[in-house]
């Protein structure tokens, strides 16, 4: 078993004394009676060089707002690890509440792979969990069902359980938006009760005014992974006001109170570390080998293009560092039964044949939350590549520092199953391909049909926008990348042949072009001088509708 565990978080207790710093300080203590060797360290000050040289460690990742994501991506690629989740950093509002059902849009999830790649997650409750796999949809998150306190934090209640209760309401006095102190003081003032404000930058003197009155109001404006601090006024004995938005009311132990209640957060100390250390004993030693390239291909009745695009595929010089992932949206031919011929002689083709025809952007989110590589890129059945495109591509992305996406040129035709070496293009180039990367340029979809990016871009900037894009889904998704922060760069050579048609190719069609005007004003701050440029015509699409 590895005993040597880095606990990463972005505050310990000796920084902040808050419901996650007090629960983790209690699990490293417990982790050290049982042998194991904790080494804490703040988010911030994790880097390369320390991960790599503590990459036999066990990690616990708690709170990693601060972690970067160049060190998130290394970790889940290279290590074995808990992530103690907390507060929803799976989402990049972190407030499950702004969504219908607690469900986010694809465009709105973060950090999925991090999440995906751990050995487990580690959710407070069985609300939380309930939340985190209706966004995640992942299978390895266990609910705990409680929270860590000091054994001297549990006598410290226990006392105050037995004291005398004042008959006023104490309210959580916080300037944290979502725990919602107005709407407590609002509800109080509503039902004519008295009530104190409570807060103190000492523990125990919090718990002290906290557990003086008989009843806590607690109404908060986000779903509480738990909400420790209802948990210990019912540990003092009082009685709660709060929402639906808790999720310790949810859970079948919420019905002790005082002493019964304190009993049972004692016992849980030891099956949460047990659990903890479970998990770390049967770890098995990291052997995450992904393929480079994730080619990600969806289609619907295929038939045309489909024998020509997997001959043309294979033959990349890369095929061998890639996986080929096909999302078919319920095709009524015979593409089945063409694929199957290839997955026969290529153990790196995988095929997703759905029962239900779904859109082109939900299967592109399918696909890509299914890849292994490392990078992604499209692979549309109509379009051909160069034979050494993935080869260009790739070697300029690993050679480039801070570079997110590459692409080139590339021809544009309009005659099906040509290819990139017997064409009709007669050196046509696709328009938006010829422009070199900056902000103002991405007016244009400049990445074009054949880009190649990094997949841990979707952990910083989410998916594709499913809910909100039939049509303009990849340059929504550029623009979004870029406003995060995101660096393309064009690679001087021709690297495919483009065929003008299918969905992106449909011009006139009224509603693609009320979409593509609706990115262009939800990112017309990115633009520059082009905005200008630009804005008469896609004003005029929005003023016919």
């Amino acid at each position: 078993m590895n005993r040597k565990i880095i606990y990463l978080s972005d505050f310990f207790i000796e920084h902040i004394i808050g419901g996650c710093e007090l629960n983790d300080d209690e699990l490293i203590k417990l982790l050290k009676e049982k042998d194991f060797k904790v080494k804490k360290i703040q988010s911030h000050l994790a880097n390369l060089e320390f991960l790599y040289q503590n990459k036999e460690c066990f990690f616990i990742i708690s709170n990693f707002c601060n972690l970067s994501f160049e060190c998130r991506g290394w970790i889940s690629e290279n290590c074995n690890y808990i992530i103690y989740e907390h507060d929803h950093k799976y989402l990049n509002t972190r407030n499950p509440a702004n969504h219908r059902f607690f469900k986010a849009p694809q465009k709105d999830l973060r950090n999925f792979f991090f999440y995906k790649h751990a050995e487990v997650v580690v959710a407070q409750s069985s609300f939380h969990k309930e939340i985190i796999e209706k966004n995640l949809d992942l299978d390895n998150v266990f609910s705990i069902g409680g929270n860590l306190w000091s054994l001297s934090s549990l006598e410290k209640l226990r006392n105050n359980c037995k004291k005398q209760k004042n008959t006023k309401c104490s309210v959580l006095n916080s300037n944290i938006l979502h725990k919602n102190t107005s709407g407590a003081v609002e509800y109080c003032d509503k039902h004519g009760l008295e009530y104190e404000l409570v807060s103190s930058n000492a523990y125990e003197s919090f718990l002290d005014k906290l557990g003086a009155n008989k009843t806590f109001v607690f109404l908060p404006k986000t779903p509480e992974t738990l909400s420790r601090v209802v948990v210990e006024a019912r540990m003092m004995g009082m009685s709660v006001k709060t929402n639906s938005l808790v999720a310790a009311c949810q859970e079948p132990w919420f019905e002790l109170k005082g002493e019964p209640l304190i009993n049972h957060m004692t016992e849980k100390r030891q099956e949460i570390v047990n659990f903890v250390q479970k998990t770390v004993a049967t770890s098995q030693k990291r052997s995450f080998s992904p393929k480079k390239v994730s080619i990600i291909s969806t289609f619907y009745d295929g038939g045309a293009h489909l024998e020509g695009f997997l001959a043309d595929i294979t033959n990349q010089t890369e095929f061998d560092k890639c996986e080929l992932i096909f999302v078919d949206a319920g095709s009524t031919g015979k593409e089945m039964r063409v694929i199957e011929q290839y997955i026969e002689k290529y153990d790196n083709i995988s095929y997703i044949r759905l029962e239900d025809r779904l859109k082109p952007t939900p299967c592109l989110n399918m696909a890509i939350k299914k890849a292994s590589g490392q990078y992604l890129t499209f692979g549309f059945i109509d379009d051909r590549r160069k034979s050494n495109c993935l080869e260009i591509l790739l070697n300029e992305i690993e050679n480039s520092d801070n570079i997110d996406l590459v692409y080139g040129d590339v021809l544009q035709t309009n005659n099906i199953n040509e290819t990139f070496d017997d064409n009709s293009a007669s050196g046509a180039l696709f328009e938006h391909s010829r422009y070199n990367f900056s902000k103002e340029n991405m007016v244009k979809c400049i990445p074009g049909p054949m880009p190649l990016w990094k997949k841990k871009m979707h952990d910083k900037s989410g998916f594709f926008d499913q809910e909100g894009c039939n049509f303009a889904d990849d340059w929504e998704m550029w623009l979004r990348a870029v406003n995060n922060g995101a660096i393309f760069k064009k690679v001087n050579e021709t690297v495919g042949l483009y065929y003008s048609g299918g969905r992106s190719g449909q011009n006139n069609n009224a509603e693609q072009l009320r979409e593509e005007a609706n990115v262009f004003f939800k990112y017309a701050h990115l633009f520059g001088a082009n905005f200008a440029k630009f804005r008469p015509y896609f004003s005029q699409i929005l003023k016919g509708t």
